[in-house]
């Protein structure tokens, strides 16, 4: 599989003791980020499905990055995200629940 340098510093996460039903994505290169967006029954059909959903975002180092940096961010982290559900996908499919 490729992996995208981009994506290095994305990490997945949730925290189901005081936010169920959210998961958050935070991104530890400069400019640093929290993202913490609501879950859908299945996964985000799309970058503006996820876009809607995100329920906080808190930057890191002081102020926020320029509108267009900030968008770049979002759509980077939207690909790790769809890249991620893919390959947890592909995990479960290589699972063998027989119990033979």
């Amino acid at each position: 599989m490729k992996k995208f340098e981009a994506h290095k510093h994305y990490w997945w996460g949730e925290n189901h003791q005081h936010h169920d039903g959210e998961e958050t994505i935070i991104k530890m290169s400069f400019p640093r980020c929290f993202i913490r967006y609501k879950l859908n029954e299945a996964y985000f059909a799309d970058y503006e499905e996820f876009y809607a959903n995100i329920a906080e975002v808190q930057w890191f180092d002081g102020d926020k990055p320029s509108e267009k940096e900030q968008e770049r961010i979002m759509m980077e982290a939207w690909n790790f995200l769809a890249i991620e559900e893919r390959l947890l996908e592909e995990d479960l499919e290589d699972i063998d629940f027989d119990e033979d």
